[in-house]
């Protein structure tokens, strides 16, 4: 990654911190920017840090996030070095409610420059709330999941929240299945584009 796009990223996730645009700033521990490496293919998107997220600063490291990585590296991922991870917004709405539309509306900005600095060429959105913001489509994830989608000048894969997976059957279940069907559509598309 060069300075400048290491500078900029810093830059964004400074004014995050700093950041008081809605009533999450009063009851976040942290804000929560991403993980990963911005220089990879592929980047995955989901809604709202959990509590784990809040209190390390860090997305997708609670349980939904342990069993994400747990199914990209049984993939074939490294998950320092093949994906990005950010959300929709950046601080914990309390009692891990979905966030409204002032909340969305405040913060999407912040991932749009995030997604505009990564190399990424595929956006994997898990779960509803990340598809919806990024997406225009009235049908739910389990309707347009395993479908590739424009997202400005990249592709985007929906696909389902791992808290999802978590709540619906054990790693052989058709939702596990079909994720992994989705991730590995991904992995494919993207060693065909480069």
């Amino acid at each position: 990654m060069t300075d400048s796009v290491e500078n900029k990223l810093k830059v964004i996730q400074d004014q995050v911190v700093n950041c008081i645009k809605c009533d999450l700033c009063k009851t976040r521990t942290n804000t929560v920017f991403a993980r990963g490496n911005p220089n990879s293919y592929i980047t995955l998107v989901g809604e709202s840090p959990g509590e784990e997220e809040d209190l390390s600063g860090l997305p997708f490291v609670g349980r939904s996030g342990k069993l994400l990585d747990k199914i990209l590296t049984d993939m074939g991922l490294d998950v320092t070095k093949d994906i990005y991870v950010c959300n929709i917004i950046k601080c914990r709405p309390p009692n891990n409610r979905r966030p409204n539309e002032t909340e969305v509306n405040q913060c999407i900005g912040y991932l749009e420059d995030q997604l505009s600095l990564t190399k990424a060429k595929v956006i994997v959105a898990l779960g509803n709330t990340a598809v919806s913001n990024l997406i225009a489509t009235t049908y739910g994830i389990t309707k347009i999941r395993g479908t590739f989608f424009k997202y400005k000048n990249l592709l985007l894969m929906p696909t389902y929240h791992p808290s999802f997976l978590l709540r619906n059957g054990s790693g052989t279940s058709e939702p596990h299945i079909q994720f992994r069907q989705d991730i590995q559509k991904v992995i494919d598309k993207v060693k065909e584009i480069v």
